[in-house]
């Protein structure tokens, strides 16, 4: 069973596969700062999508976003009520039962994760194209 915490964090934060890789490199990588483009090369990812991904996770305050002449750079500084569950989350993903469990979760939250975030920014789900 996930920490009801941890649940908590997926649904409301870290709520794709994406943001769940982005979390898990900063938070094991404490000290690193990056912008989207080194972010996207690490990671192997296409950089529109790790962009938005970054730039949501600095919204959500798991991620410090400063301002630079090559864009925004991002380092790990999670908020105080994050940085619990989030210490939880990587505890989690780290037990190779629970990990099972936690993408199995994350693929179920991932479906919805338009539709929370819609609602959370009050937009009708039904005039959001895809």
């Amino acid at each position: 069973m996930i920490d009801q915490s941890v649940r908590s964090l997926l649904e409301g934060v870290v709520d794709t596969p994406l943001k769940l890789q982005l979390v898990l490199m900063f938070a094991e990588r404490r000290c690193l700062p990056a912008t989207a483009a080194q972010v996207a090369d690490r990671i192997y990812r296409d950089i529109w999508s790790t962009r938005e991904a970054l730039r949501e996770l600095a919204e959500s305050g798991v991620l410090s976003e400063t301002m630079t002449k090559d864009g925004p750079v991002y380092a790990f500084c999670p908020s105080c009520e994050l940085a619990e569950p989030i210490r939880r989350l990587v505890q989690c993903y780290n037990e190779p039962l629970e990990r099972d469990l936690l993408y199995r979760t994350l693929r179920e939250i991932a479906g919805d994760a338009s539709y929370r975030r819609a609602v959370r920014m009050g937009i009708a789900f039904e005039s959001l194209s895809f």
